[in-house]
This record gives C-alpha cells, structure tokens and sequence, in this order.
C-alpha cells in the first residue's frame, strides 16, 4: 500500500544537487550548499547519521589527524595479522584488488608522502573543531561537546619518545602541546592506574557524543530545507555523455543538475553506478559504553600503546578501538573487542556494568593513500566527490562540506584544494 505513493513522490523529485550519503561527511556538504542557495536532496541506504559516524570515538581531535597511511603500519598491519587480539588487521584475501590496495598503501607510506600528506589533514580537522564548537548556536542541542583536551598516555619509552617526533612536526600546524610526567597525569586523571613512561597532553583537542552530534546535524540539515530521503538504496546512474542526469534508486529516479557521492565505506560499490572504480576498502571499529564511575576521566585519554580511545561523556564513558581492514564485513568479533576492554582495563580503572555492553561496529572509509578525495570527479563533469576520509570523517566534516562548496560555487577555496584532488585517485 505505502511502496507506490513512496515511488510516484522519488519520481518527482529534483534538486540542483543530489548526495548520495547521509553521513557526517554528506551532510556538511549539504548545509554548505544549502547555504550557498542550493536546493539539496540527500539519499541514504539506512538512517540519516546511522552509519560509521553514529559509534566512533567522538574525537574532534586534530592532534590524531594524519594520513592513515603512515611510515610503518603495513609492515606491522603484516605482523599481526597472526595476533587476534592486535589493534592493526587485514583480513587475508587473494582478491587482486586488495594486493593493489596494499601495493598503493605501502608507497604512499613513505615518510616524505607522509609528511607532505599531514599538514592538509591537521588543518581541515583544526577549522572543523572550532566549527563543531560554534555549532550549537546555529542549532540549539546539546551534543556532549567539551574542549577538554586529549592525553595522550605511553607505556613505553619508545611510545612516548615516536609521539614526541609527532607533536614536534604538528605544533607549527596549530596543534600546542605539553609533556606531563607521571605525577601530574595521577593528578589530572585519577582514573589512571597502569604505569607509563610519561604523557602528552593536547590542550586544544575536544570530545563530543558522536550519537547526539549526528542526531543534531540532520535535525539541522532539515531546519534548513535539505531534503533527506532515509532507506533509499541507490541501485543505478542515467548517465548521457560526460555528465549523471538521474540516479536510480530502490523508490524511483531522483533528478539534479549535480551529484555528490559521499557514501563513506560503500563509496566503492556506489561509484560502480557512475562508471568509477574506486579503490576503498572499509576498515572496522569498534566502541563499547559503560556507564559513569566515580573516578570519571575529565578529557579524551588516548592509549598510545594499546591504541585503545577513552571518551567521557556525561553519562558514560565510551572505549573504542582496533583498525580492521575487511572490506564490508561489519560481523563483531567478540575477541578483538574484549581485547580492546583488557587494555582499557588494564591502565584505567571504570565501572563494572551489571550487563556486558552491546559492541557497535562501523566501517571507516579508506582510500589506499590514506587522504580524503574531495573534489569534481576526474570522468563526469556534474559529479563531485567527497570520500575517504578514514578515521577523521566526523573531525574534519565541517571543513570537507567547506571545500566541497567552495568548489561547486567556484569561490575562492578556504583551503588548498591540491592534497585532496580526486585526479589519479579514484
């Protein structure tokens, strides 16, 4: 009864852009151009903000900002392939496709792509704090958002000394930092128990609660006239020589004078639709709440050793962690999540639930290099695209819808456009 009128309305929509994505990164694009005077409809497979954004950290943390692609992390990703409990995976495939991926994750982690890749990345996820933290006075919600800083937690002396190099290079970039001893960490954070080498702490980092965050911007979205058609699988492209004219989907064509294609992990299998072959791969998280405990930590605390993060919202505190390259299988693995509630455990003491939490699991969108491509697609000239963005989809959303915006306005760039170029990459 109700499959009909859905199709016959899908049918006559049309906007001067169509998104496909109602994530973080989807989003922002569509109130940047809603605000540039757009008319904007965003299409999603799921719920509007349900997708990897929904369960993540909640970082907004530029001083994590970097390159997934990083010196080192395919030969590690390659030594613990055989530990089921490591932080770093990558699910064996003879997939031809994945050998390529890897082949082009290993170059682009040489430490001088490395170091040219990062200073763009700092500085999308520096301007998209602050925009974060402006944003309840444009929409009035309360999404757990706290300029408290990130601590950084090592173990290890090697730990502590490889962070240092870190915060050195970033410093220039607008990311301050200090070095605190033990003493002062068991000052600051009671809630720290386990030994360590020493910390860094990041005073300009902040935390939100990704779920609220999430549930505020599409109620902001829609406040500003963004169309957002939820369970609405995009199935096909009319494509009519080197430009989209409709997409096909699961309720009917959906017309546009220009496309977005910010679908996050599925961006790979969408692009299909359009004639593109992007490499992505998905990479799994996963994040587990428990509920607030007396000795509450007051900031983000980062296991640098563990890779493990700490989020305290008001409420709860939300442990997340672990890096899973596995394509698009979002299936818990209930060992690699209690490993990562072993080392949480292990350096922090919290409370005990009366019930095990329930995991959530979400795949982070990962290009071979590591970067975001934000930019008009190299094959269709009404065709934009703004995805890859890895680990720092939710931080650097606000200053990817910028740049997208910019673009398609034909203004004046709020930031170099170059590093995140599609052209030769997807």
């Amino acid at each position: 009864m109700n499959e009909g009128p859905q199709k016959t309305e899908a049918r006559e929509h049309h906007a001067e852009v169509a998104i496909v994505g109602a994530g973080a990164i989807g989003l922002c694009c569509a109130v940047e151009l809603v605000r540039a005077g757009r008319s904007v409809i965003v299409v999603d497979r799921g719920e509007a903000g349900r997708g990897a954004s929904w369960g993540n950290a909640g970082w907004l943390t530029p001083s994590r900002a970097a390159p997934l692609a990083q010196p080192g992390h395919a030969k590690k990703g390659m030594k613990w392939m055989l530990d089921p409990e490591s932080p770093f995976y990558i699910k064996p495939s003879l997939s031809p496709a994945l050998a390529l991926w890897l082949l082009r994750f290993v170059r682009a982690g040489s430490p001088k792509r490395y170091l040219r890749a990062m200073p763009p990345i700092v500085e999308l996820c520096d301007w998209s704090t602050d925009a974060w933290e402006r944003f309840p006075a444009e929409a009035p919600s309360d999404f757990g958002f706290e300029r408290r800083g990130l601590l950084m937690l090592c173990e290890s002396q090697h730990e502590l000394d490889a962070g240092l190099r870190t915060a050195e290079l970033t410093e220039p970039m607008g990311v301050p930092y200090e070095r605190w001893n033990n003493d002062r960490v068991r000052e600051a954070e009671p809630c720290v128990i386990g030994p360590t080498a020493g910390a860094i702490f990041f005073p300009k980092d902040a935390h939100c609660e990704p779920d609220l965050l999430m549930l505020a911007l599409a109620e902001h979205a829609r406040s500003l006239g963004v169309t957002i058609l939820e369970q609405t699988e995009v199935t096909g492209a009319r494509v009519e020589g080197n430009a989209v004219r409709a997409l096909q989907t699961s309720r009917g064509e959906i017309g546009a004078d220009n496309f977005v294609l910010a679908a996050g992990a599925w961006s790979g299998a969408v692009g299909k639709a359009f004639g593109l072959r992007i490499p992505m791969r998905g990479a799994k998280g996963y994040s587990l709440k428990f509920p607030r405990a007396e000795h509450h930590p007051t900031r983000s605390i980062y296991l640098s050793d563990r890779k493990v993060a700490i989020n305290p919202h008001r409420e709860t505190l939300r442990i997340a962690g672990t890096l899973e390259l596995v394509g698009d299988d979002l299936s818990v693995n209930t060992r690699r999540v209690n490993a990562i509630v072993k080392g949480a455990r292990a350096m922090l003491r919290f409370a005990e639930p009366q019930s095990p939490p329930e995991p959530w699991a979400g795949l982070r969108p990962c290009l071979p290099d590591g970067m975001p491509a934000i930019g008009r697609s190299p094959k269709l000239k009404n065709l934009w695209l703004a995805i890859g963005h890895q680990m720092t989809g939710v931080k650097s959303a606000p200053a990817t819808g910028r740049l997208l915006a910019d673009l398609m306005e034909s203004r004046t760039p709020s930031f170099d456009p170059a590093p995140f170029d599609p052209e030769g990459r997807c």
